[in-house]
């Protein structure tokens, strides 16, 4: 009896464990921290790629509209975002420091971040989608070349920097 006890004390240990683990780690201030955090560095580093296409399309002034719109917002998705996983962060961490925490609350409460977050990014790619739409065909070349050459520089994995797989 004793030892059956103790098996579920310890598998209900290990659960919650992984989930805190799991949790933190998918949160963590390195991933989603301040202004200096991954995706924010990530976002900069995109947005002034893109700068240079910008500048290359030489936009007339409805392009441009587009173009500042779609930048826009997704500079502002990405602030928010941010902002939405670092309060979750905090609210999970305060969920899982609780005795009985209910691990399954704190999943789903993640599953809904991270809808909420494709969501902002299909309403991001529908705006850059909406400059690419009104771009003529010798600017339509340049973007398919510039993304090209984008893709071609990416490592198999589709991350860049550290988190990037060793090449072989």
């Amino acid at each position: 009896m004793k030892t059956k006890l103790s098996l579920r004390i310890l598998v209900a240990a290990m659960v919650l464990a992984l989930g805190a683990g799991g949790t933190a780690l998918a949160m963590s201030p390195e991933h989603c921290g301040a202004a200096g955090g991954r995706m924010e560095q990530r976002m900069g580093y995109h947005l002034q790629e893109m700068s240079r296409l910008h500048a290359d399309l030489k936009l007339d002034a409805r392009q441009e509209a587009l173009w500042q719109d779609a930048e826009q917002f997704s500079r502002s998705s990405m602030r928010d975002r941010g902002d939405q996983m670092r309060k979750q962060r905090a609210e999970i961490l305060a969920s899982v420091s609780q005795p009985g925490a209910d691990l399954r609350a704190v999943v789903k409460q993640m599953d809904e971040l991270k809808d909420a977050g494709r969501q902002q990014h299909a309403a991001s790619r529908e705006r850059w989608l909406a400059v690419y739409d009104s771009l003529d065909a010798p600017q339509k070349e340049k973007a398919r070349l510039f993304i090209k050459g984008k893709l071609e520089h990416m490592p198999q994995g589709g991350r860049f920097g550290r988190d990037a797989p060793a090449r072989n």
